[in-house]
């Protein structure tokens, strides 16, 4: 039974027929008995004071339920600091900022009590810019209480302030080496600046909540949310209510890519609306909403200073990453930056570094988790200048960086150790399919041929926590309990490929149930590339756990040592005598349950590597170096004149 029958094989997706046919019910489709609709009042100012808020027009407005603002509100704030208030209260820091929020009989109602609130504002100096805003005397303080702020308990042991950058919410660094000896020793010296603009990630649904209020004064919530229970934990402190009070249900999610990690303020502002109603609230984000508070990618600048020998091997770098948070840290932009930092020690060999990142508050709309979480611009930039170097020394754009990739076992600058690092692997083959050494063609006319190449890491979450429960139903059906959340990358299949794999099944004897804080168990999160590896190792102990229980039900029956039993098809056997077999099913009584037990459940909890111990003023760490390795190259054609550009060969190879 060695050889895999499941696992590794193509496979129809468990929940395509439900998808094509339109019968996936997604968050925005569901609708609840006496359920209100709400909106939100947003400022038009990117930082003011509020003098005065007005609501008894639009409170007066028939089909109007509710009218609440700042000071309707618990006064709990949400962030990774705690900056931000459910609803602002006297001051707003974006264009966008909430400041009320209407629950009525009908969308087009609410809108329109939400055009008649008054609200008065007294405009302040604004700060866009992030380099002018992290000086010592910038154009405007976002957060002049910053330093008082409270830190999320995980979040405190990570930061580093600058009480004489106001605007800086967190600074951390790498210091490897003697950086400055290393320039010297440089025979190329080359610096630069790299921007990278704001991205929305445009996902077809946008950030949904629904809430109800529940008879024992608990609230169940329907929520386009990835971090269920860390949701539950903050909404909990929030809203002042026990944890066990708090039900979190996400649907299959209609797109994602990190834009819907940042929902707990909306499923704040939709819950003081219900209680207050005392009815079920739906609140959907427009396009234009999701667009400003949504979270979008953080804008970054990144300065570089390199230093090389003749032969281009890296000697020295420096590093500075200007990243734009935003006016709030909400939407996990503290994680983020210190997220950067570690992609730019990921896969090259840097013996002299001085590594800063820097996290700055701005009077634009928060920033939130985007996909890659802060490498996609680090990479942007680290590659661009690689390229360049090797322009400079006359050397080959793919040979400069085989020169100066980890190799198995070498410490990166943060001291974490490289293992199963497969990046020059991934580049030789990424310049083998796209022809890298095969000569450019010369061409007539205007298009122009080109190719290029880059590699870059992916870091994963370290420490983080998943627990899965396996139920062995009576006629041999597996029923996984999970709260990882599928939003189109295929989980809830590769699940189920795992469990039917461990039990030697087939795929349609598994059934999914998923993401139901009342009925599933704890994840730390559905993000950073991990839910095959934390919950399918979760998944893996569950099922192991089950057939342990199985196990030593049948053995009484066959007469043979738990150890020597397997199981497949329904059936448990003794190991190299497939015909002494008892079925599953008369393990159970006829009504469907053990007469030991009740039921048979097997439960995994998976703990992901932690990141180890780290010195905050040099970034050196005992963790592991927990790396995804990707190397990418394409040939594209330019119109020299028009700038139009045909993408004609793409490569990718990932490790």
């Amino acid at each position: 039974m060695s050889a895999l029958s499941v696992v590794g094989k193509s496979v129809r997706r468990v929940d395509d027929v439900e998808k094509v046919t339109g019968n996936t019910r997604y968050c925005p489709d569901l609708k609840l008995p006496g359920m209100l609709h709400a909106r939100i009042l947003r400022s038009q100012h990117p930082h003011a004071r509020i003098l005065r808020i007005d609501t008894s027009k639009a409170a007066s407005l028939k089909g109007v339920r509710t009218v609440i603002t700042g000071k309707d509100v618990p006064s709990e704030k949400v962030g990774m600091i705690r900056d931000r208030y459910v609803l602002a209260r006297d001051v707003v820091r974006f264009a966008g900022d909430p400041v009320a929020a209407v629950a009525a009989d009908t969308v087009e109602i609410a809108e329109e009590a939400m055009r008649l609130i008054r609200v008065d504002y007294e405009e302040l100096p604004a700060v866009f810019d992030v380099e002018k805003a992290m000086e010592a005397d910038p154009p405007a303080v976002v957060h002049p209480d910053l330093f008082k702020y409270s830190l999320q308990p995980m979040s405190a042991p990570t930061f580093m302030f600058e009480p004489d950058m106001p605007n800086v919410y967190i600074h951390r660094k790498v210091r490897r080496g003697d950086v400055q000896k290393g320039f010297r020793e440089a025979a190329v010296v080359l610096e630069d600046r790299y921007t990278a603009p704001k991205i929305h990630h445009g996902a077809l649904e946008t950030t949904t909540i629904i809430v109800k209020p529940e008879r024992d004064g608990g609230l169940t919530f329907w929520a386009t949310t990835t971090r269920l229970f860390i949701d539950k934990s903050e909404l909990a402190r929030i809203l002042h209510l026990p944890p066990s009070k708090i039900r979190i249900i996400t649907p299959l999610m209609g797109g994602n890519f990190g834009s819907k990690n940042q929902s707990q303020i909306f499923m704040a502002q939709a819950a003081v609306l219900a209680l207050k109603a005392g009815r079920p609230v739906k609140l959907v984000l427009s396009r234009e909403e999701d667009l400003v508070d949504g979270g979008s990618r953080e804008d970054m600048v990144v300065y570089i200073k390199d230093g090389v020998k003749k032969d281009g091997t890296l000697i020295a770098r420096e590093m500075k990453l200007l990243i734009n948070i935003g006016a709030y840290s909400s939407g996990n932009m503290i994680s983020a930056t210190i997220h950067a930092l570690l992609q730019a020690t990921g896969v090259y060999r840097i013996p002299n570094c001085n590594l800063d990142a820097y996290g700055i508050a701005t009077n634009v709309p928060p920033a939130g988790s985007f996909l890659t979480f802060g490498a996609a611009q680090v990479y942007w930039a680290m590659e661009q200048h690689m390229d360049r170097l090797a322009e400079r020394l006359d050397l080959d754009a793919a040979e400069i960086r085989r020169r100066n990739i980890l190799k198995e076992g070498e410490e990166n600058p943060t001291g974490r150790s490289a293992h199963s690092i497969g990046v020059r692997e991934c580049l030789d083959k990424a310049a083998d399919w796209i022809g890298w050494t095969v000569p450019q063609a010369s061409e007539r006319g205007p298009w122009r041929k080109g190719k290029g190449i880059a590699v870059g890491c992916k870091q994963t979450a370290s420490g983080a926590t998943s627990v899965v429960s396996v139920k062995v139903h009576e006629d041999a059906t597996l029923e996984i309990r999970h709260t990882a959340l599928e939003q189109g990358m295929g989980c809830h299949t590769i699940l189920s490929q795992i469990a039917a794999e461990e039990f030697h099944t087939s795929m349609d004897r598994v059934r999914i149930v998923a993401a139901d804080t009342g009925v599933t168990g704890f994840e730390s999160g559905t993000m950073g590339q991990r839910t095959t590896t934390h919950t399918g190792n979760a998944l893996i102990l569950a099922c192991r756990d089950a057939k342990r229980q199985l196990f030593d039900l049948a053995s009484a029956k066959l007469g043979v040592p738990s150890e020597g039993l397997d199981t497949a098809d329904g059936r448990v056997f003794v190991k190299g005598v497939p015909e002494r077999a008892v079925k599953i099913a008369e393990l159970f009584t006829p009504l469907g349950f053990l007469v030991k037990g009740g039921e048979l459940v097997g439960r995994g909890v998976y703990f992901a590597p932690g990141g180890g111990s780290e010195d905050l003023q040099t970034g050196q760490s005992s963790g592991a170096a927990l790396y995804g390795y990707y190397a990418a190259a394409a040939e594209v054609a330019v119109h020299e004149e028009t700038g139009e550009i045909k993408l004609l060969r793409l490569a990718i190879c990932a490790d």
